[in-house]
């Protein structure tokens, strides 16, 4: 990676908030100290700040102290969300098996495996020069050297996301340069070095870890804190809220690398679990991104309800119908001969999440009349193959677009997507899923069954979507992965714990293609049709493993050689797919 310099009055963080977002109260002084990066004496190592400031980039980071606020509820805003079409929907929340692309230009692109550097070198710009030098940076540098204890809260709550960003940065990528970024400093040399993804995830913990300490009341320093507030779109400036945060997101990672190395993963659960703060207690410690058209007209909306605006650019995918078809069989119901799994509604007990998310299959002009959608009730829910080539708006009348209405901001159960819904990024039944697979891999740590803990997060993602609690008992009273629970081996509980925690973290690609390699559940992900379009890189029948780094990193020699998109991360210990193609069985506990 190349080393940008900077030299302009705050282009790096001021002025590009004000010439490329809307929020209000910014520092617009133009006669502001230009903002100076620079830092003396740091290191590679570690991740506390050892640095210091020059007195002119002293100067330079007071006269933006005003702007603080605005920069960090930009950081928090734009974090995984920023050009989010090309970066992630495109990618990740189709290697999920989440959406299903519908346009037709697009076959042939990153959704089939063909690498799409100008998408992926988006993706690294975002987080390497917008959010860790341009945000990150000056944040943790003016929390640390302006007012180091009235800003102590504020400093370790912005260490928090930052690590959730990494997280996904690494997971996307594998080994990727960390060393400097992570102390908010510019690396001193050009070409940057890479940090192995065994590090990154060392790193992780340890930015959780002391984080996670520090905000202990017992550890604030005796002053006023600085108060995020209405800055903080996430928690409000709660650092309970963050405290919760942090532990879910540090047993996330934490299973992550359950089958690596188990022995880290067991003590990163256990400090996660015994922390007094806890995991996330509610549907009010989501972690979410809130569209800015929630409290600034004319802000920013929901990308999902403007993918269904530009003509259902993405659709219902094949592997979540079959999910939503397949976990709660009629007991006279019998698949199809000629199908692996049942698809047809009239066998199941439908997940009624289906109903909530998504319209069945009906032309798009229907779907935006007013001043109601006007649904086709006789068709069939079905979604749409990786790769197939019959695509685009005309073909709404095969597949299911996601149930949105766009004529109104207000919040409706009955068309779940608009424009002002936020994205959840981690949620309160994720965290439930967490504990139940930390109950299934180490029954000493947590206080609660393995299946009690799946049901309760069945019923949290169920009460997510308002849906109707009889509807809600029926479905889960059937679910047919219940008796694993009863006599099954691990694997076969796994097996029911992830695939309902998949369903449950829909839409976020960045978790769910995750855990689709980690855990190789659910059954259902398909590789695309008529083959891929990774010229050899992912083997044919196979499943993409990881995004290729831009092409503008092959001029820095520090960058891995030996890997492509076939090749797995470091977590990753197995391969999906057998050599022929099919799912097997895989074997999750090392």
């Amino acid at each position: 990676m190349k080393i940008k310099l900077y030299k302009s009055v705050a282009l790096c963080s001021l002025l590009a908030l004000a010439g490329c977002h809307d929020f209000e109260e910014l520092n617009t002084n133009p006669y502001a100290p230009i903002y100076d990066p620079t830092v003396e004496h740091v290191s590679a190592e570690g991740i506390d700040i050892d640095y210091t400031l020059t007195e002119h980039a002293m100067a330079s980071l007071k006269g933006m102290e005003g702007a603080i606020g605005s920069i960090f509820a930009n950081f928090t805003y734009e974090g995984p969300y920023n050009d989010y079409q090309v970066t992630t929907n495109l990618t990740h929340d189709i290697y999920a098996g989440y959406w299903g692309n519908n346009v037709s230009g697009f076959v042939n692109q990153a959704p089939t495996y063909s690498y799409t550097d100008g998408w992926s070198a988006n993706r690294w710009k975002h987080f390497y020069d917008d959010r860790s030098t341009s945000e990150y940076s000056q944040l943790v540098k003016t929390f640390y050297f302006c007012n180091k204890d009235y800003y102590h809260t504020a400093f370790y709550i912005t260490r928090i996301y930052y690590a959730f960003l990494l997280s996904m940065q690494t997971d996307t990528y594998g080994d990727i340069p960390v060393a400097y970024y992570v102390k908010g400093a510019m690396p001193p040399e050009e070409n940057v070095a890479y940090t192995p993804q065994k590090e990154v995830y060392n790193i992780l913990f340890q930015l959780l870890d002391q984080a996670i300490t520090a905000l202990h009341q017992e550890n604030l320093p005796a002053v006023s804190q600085y108060d995020l507030g209405d800055h903080d779109k996430c928690y409000g400036g709660d650092v309970d809220k963050w405290r919760r945060f942090a532990n879910t997101l540090r047993l996330r990672l934490a299973l992550r690398v359950s089958n690596v190395d188990p022995a880290l993963a067991r003590t990163q659960a256990q400090a996660a679990l015994a922390d007094p703060a806890g995991l996330m207690q509610s549907q009010d410690d989501n972690m979410k991104q809130t569209p800015k058209r929630q409290y600034i007209a004319g802000g920013n909306e929901n990308i999902y309800a403007l993918l269904f605006s530009w003509t259902g650019n993405a659709v219902l995918s094949k592997e979540m119908e079959r999910a939503y078809k397949n976990q709660a069989l009629k007991e006279d119901a019998a698949p199809d001969a000629t199908t692996t799994f049942n698809e047809n509604s009239a066998n199941c007990y439908l997940d009624p999440r289906c109903e909530v998310l998504w319209f069945r299959p009906t032309p798009f002009d229907s779907l935006t009349a007013s001043p109601l959608p006007i649904e086709n009730p006789k068709r069939d829910f079905n979604g749409v193959m990786n790769g197939e080539t019959n695509v685009g708006g005309s073909y709404l009348n095969r597949y299911s677009a996601n149930r949105c209405m766009l004529s109104s901001d207000a919040m409706n159960k009955n068309y779940w997507w608009n424009l002002a819904r936020e994205i959840v990024w981690m949620g309160y039944a994720e965290s439930l899923f967490l504990k139940a697979e930390a109950a299934l891999r180490w029954p000493s740590l947590v206080d609660e069954t393995p299946e009690s803990l799946y049901l309760k997060g069945i019923k949290a993602s169920m009460d997510y979507y308002e849906i109707d609690s009889d509807k809600a008992r029926e479905y889960i009273s059937h679910l047919d992965g219940v008796k694993a629970f009863a006599g099954g081996s691990k694997e076969e509980q796994l097996e029911q714990i992830i695939t309902q925690k998949w369903i449950a973290v829909f839409p976020n690609g960045n978790e769910g293609w995750a855990e689709v390699r980690r855990t190789d559940y659910p059954r259902y992900l398909l590789a695309p049709v008529n083959g891929n379009n990774s010229n050899g890189e992912v083997g044919a029948g196979k499943l993409i493993k990881r995004i290729n780094y831009p092409n503008s990193e092959s001029r820095n020699p520090n960058k891995p050689g030996d890997v492509n998109q076939g090749s797995r991360v470091w977590w990753d210990v197995a391969d999906t797919m057998s050599d022929n193609g099919q799912w097997h069985t895989p074997d999750n506990f090392r």
